[in-house]
């Protein structure tokens, strides 16, 4: 008699590694869509190759080795973006940072990130539908926010009013994507 358990078995092996490689590609393609696309904030463009990291082992290739503490926070995914503006030359990095559909990590995140730049200059609140901030220490514009299982981290080089205004612009189009998404 055969034995037709095993031809099964390696059915539904290679079905489960088939369904764990497309989450993970589409959770990079989610996180993609949720930030803004080259030239629809107007005369920004995207600099380089988008950087995705879909676990918690690939954190490494945004954050350098540093990945240890957005670990413990409970990221799982993260995507990156630069954009350039067109005229200025001035440099935007967007980091969209995911916590696995756990909504109070992705606000704890923001919190515990938000006490480090509260009282640095020109510290302002950002109206979002969640919450968002800015501030200008040392030679660049700091942002970030969350909404939904989503943190968010914007850095544009420069301290102007131009600056500041870009990085508004990059919170405030990524928020509106992530509320629109679902």
């Amino acid at each position: 008699m055969r034995n037709h358990t095993r031809p099964w078995r390696l059915r539904l092996g290679l079905l489960i590694g088939l369904a764990v490689a497309a989450s993970t590609v589409l959770g990079a393609a989610s996180l993609s869509s949720l930030v803004p696309a080259s030239n629809e904030i107007p005369g920004w463009k995207a600099l380089q190759a988008d950087t995705a990291a879909t676990s918690p082992a690939e954190l490494w290739k945004i954050y350098d080795g540093g990945d240890g503490p957005w670990k413990q926070a409970g990221v799982t995914s993260a995507f990156q973006r630069y954009y350039k503006h067109q005229t200025t030359g001035k440099v935007v990095t967007l980091i969209l940072h995911n916590t696995g559909g756990d909504w109070q990590k992705a606000k704890a995140l923001y919190r515990s990130k938000n006490g480090n730049i509260a009282g640095q200059p020109g510290y302002q609140a950002v109206t979002l539908e969640k919450e968002g901030a800015l501030a200008t220490p040392g030679q660049g514009v700091q942002g970030h926010s969350w909404n939904k299982y989503y943190y968010c981290t914007v850095t544009v080089n420069g301290t102007s009013a131009a600056e500041v205004s870009a990085a508004k612009l990059f919170l405030q189009k990524t928020a509106a994507k992530i509320a629109a998404s679902g």
